[in-house]
């Protein structure tokens, strides 16, 4: 019971009170129905109480108050339900406030700290570069926040308006590629693409599919660095597959299953330092499934993980 909170305490009290006085007044009931047998048969001047009328009485009593106990007892493991759900999210949502606010304030203070830098002292070429680069990985990790919170609110909200478009996956992986740029050299890390047709596009908006490989990316980045991520398209079977591959310590099975929750972070006590808020790969599953792609976490090889999407093709010549 260490660690049950005191409204689920609370309830097993009532609920043990609850069903003790319903056996209490069961006896009770069936027992004032005897006497009135009794009074009965005295009355009718048999003196016997029939035993048909005993047991039809005990059987009624029974039947009507185990109906009553069993949807008193499903009514109660309902509300215990949905007590340890709200308490589970008002927890996680304690949560990412905090982290929020961690995550806002290291890139601003990362952008302030760099633009001092620049402003009060005298640097060299090669200096003022390292520090701009410094202050563009932290604006990235800023913007790529923001994008999420807003996202995030919005997709809550049911005002999220999925976009008709097509996104060429050779432009968008050029665009990935120069804007982490700062931040995989931050990360002692790559970013390469494969790609097996510069034609290969996908149905879905780019802003959107921006931000899924944006988080995609800088998940990657922050569970895997100092290795090289790829990102590698291909067609399959009249389908598009696009790959975001690492080759970190990868994700426990028993894991894998609750990452695509809101606010999930992994309880591996390697990776709770790091920073997060839980919602990048929330976002990346319910964006994708909003345009109709489907979505896959493999093994990489020989280690690390696979963020496999796959989405219907789209003929080009049409």
């Amino acid at each position: 019971m260490k660690g049950t909170p005191k409204v689920i305490l609370l309830l097993y009290v009532l609920m043990a009170y609850v069903v003790a006085q319903f056996c209490w007044w069961a006896y009770l009931i069936y027992d004032l129905n005897v006497e009135i047998l009794n009074l009965e048969a005295v009355i009718n001047e048999t003196g016997v109480v029939s035993k048909e009328d005993s047991r039809s009485k005990l059987w009624m009593i029974l039947g009507e108050g185990s109906v009553f106990l069993l949807l008193l007892l499903i009514g109660a493991g309902y509300i215990r339900k949905f007590v340890l759900r709200e308490q589970r999210l008002a927890k996680q949502e304690r949560n990412f406030l905090l982290a929020t606010t961690h995550e806002f304030n290291s890139p601003i203070a990362a952008i302030k700290l760099n633009l001092q830098t620049l402003q009060r002292r005298q640097v060299n070429p090669e200096q003022q570069q390292s520090i701009l680069s410094s202050a563009l990985s932290a604006n990235q990790r800023l913007e790529l926040l923001v994008s999420n919170i807003l996202t995030a609110s919005r997709l809550d909200a049911g005002r999220y308006e999925v976009m008709k478009e097509v996104s060429v996956l050779a432009d968008v992986f050029r665009t990935m590629e120069h804007r982490f740029d700062a931040l995989c050299k931050e990360h002692k890390s790559s970013l390469n693409h494969d790609l097996s047709d510069v034609n290969l596009a996908v149905p879905i908006e780019t802003r959107a599919f921006e931000l899924i490989l944006g988080n995609l990316i800088e998940n990657a980045l922050k569970y895997a660095p100092a290795t090289p991520i790829v990102l590698k398209a291909f067609g399959n079977k009249g389908k598009v597959v696009v790959q975001v591959i690492d080759q970190g310590p990868g994700i426990e099975k028993e894991e894998q299953r609750n990452v695509f929750r809101k606010f999930y972070r992994s309880e591996n006590e390697e990776t709770r330092s790091q920073k997060g808020t839980g919602l990048g790969l929330y976002l990346v599953k319910q964006l994708l499934e909003l345009h109709g792609a489907k979505l896959q976490l493999k093994d990489s090889t020989p280690s690390g993980c696979t963020f496999e999407m796959t989405f219907k093709a789209i003929d080009r010549g049409t």
